[in-house]
């Protein structure tokens, strides 16, 4: 079993990656998730891309240099599922040089990590490396390729630049500047073929020291169950509202709600949102993260009545990673 990381920040695209990945090379892939608290609509996502398998960490954490809970799926789901490839897709905020390292404890030749990549969005790049500059450069520093998505509308200029700071923390990441959909084959099916070895992690550095992350203290995620709009509009109304900042300070949101009779999916980060058809067996739930969502306006804009409809955590993006 091989195992490729995509790791990647809140919002820049892991998920429609990974789904891309798998249809452009036709492996059989499993896919394990790690979520936050109660939230799985990536991994649902996912699953309706085809017959996959997908494991999900509720409330454990894929990247703690302390935990073994990571490193005992990875032997579970060689032993039961025995796939050609497992595809790890951490949670937006975990150090992937921790990842890796624990990847290494379990390897032998029966389980084989890839080299990493990362996917980043250049147009959020400066306002993440200012909020989260530790956890975006190990990210970057820790990648075998640099993989950039949300790209359609840069200019080249724009993209250079970028270039240039990814250089300054890692000269020698292998840098994808144009829509990744554009590759032919072959770069595909590198990324599934390029093993490391020990030597690639071993100057990770993971102590017990930098298993925290210094977040904010202020970034938290809202959830809500069972959400109904009137209409599609209202919820274009709503997400507007968010990127105008007057639902509080909301950097990325995710959901399926109902939505005038019918269930729709919405996805918002890096200052865009999209809205598609779902199917009215997802999960509806909406998930709001950023610094300091204005719960009040939040519940009573998605028609909530009662806060034990909620979830609100303000140290779950602090957990230990």
């Amino acid at each position: 079993m091989k195992i490729l990381v995509v790791s990647g920040f809140l919002g820049a695209g892991k998920t429609t990656f990974i789904k891309e990945l798998i249809k452009r090379t036709g492996r059989e892939i499993a896919v394990l998730e790690n979520e936050y608290g109660d939230t799985n609509l990536d991994s649902q996502d996912i699953q309706e891309s085809g017959e996959l398998k997908v494991w999900e960490f509720a409330e454990g954490c894929v990247c703690c240099s302390k935990k073994d809970s990571f490193a005992n799926t990875i032997i579970a789901v060689s032993a039961s599922l025995d796939p050609e490839y497992l595809v790890v897709e951490p949670t937006g905020v975990g150090k992937l040089s921790n990842i890796m390292a624990n990847i290494q404890k379990v390897s032998y030749e029966k389980i084989v990590p890839l080299k990493p990549l990362v996917v980043l969005a250049p147009v959020s790049y400066y306002e993440n490396m200012a909020e989260y500059e530790e956890l975006y450069k190990d990210q970057i520093a820790a990648a075998d390729k640099v993989i950039y998505s949300k790209i359609e509308n840069e200019d080249d200029e724009y993209i250079d630049r970028i270039n240039a700071e990814i250089r300054k923390i890692n000269p020698d990441a292998a840098i994808s500047d144009i829509p990744y959909v554009t590759h032919g084959d072959s770069w595909w099916d590198e990324i599934l073929s390029d093993t490391c070895d020990e030597a690639d992690v071993a100057e990770s550095g993971v102590t017990d020291e930098q298993d925290i992350i210094p977040l904010s203290a202020k970034t938290e995620q809202v959830s809500f169950r069972d959400v109904s709009l009137g209409s599609v509009s209202e919820l274009i109304l709503l997400l507007e509202d968010v990127l105008r900042h007057e639902l509080g300070g909301i950097t990325r949101a995710k959901g399926v709600v109902k939505a005038g009779g019918d269930y729709v999916r919405f996805d918002l980060a890096d200052r865009l949102y999209a809205i598609s058809g779902a199917d009215e067996a997802i999960d509806n739930q909406a998930v709001f993260i950023g610094t300091g969502p204005d719960m009040s306006k939040l519940e009573k804009r998605l028609n909530k009545a009662a806060a034990n409809n909620t979830m609100r955590d303000a140290s779950l993006m602090r957990r230990k990673i």
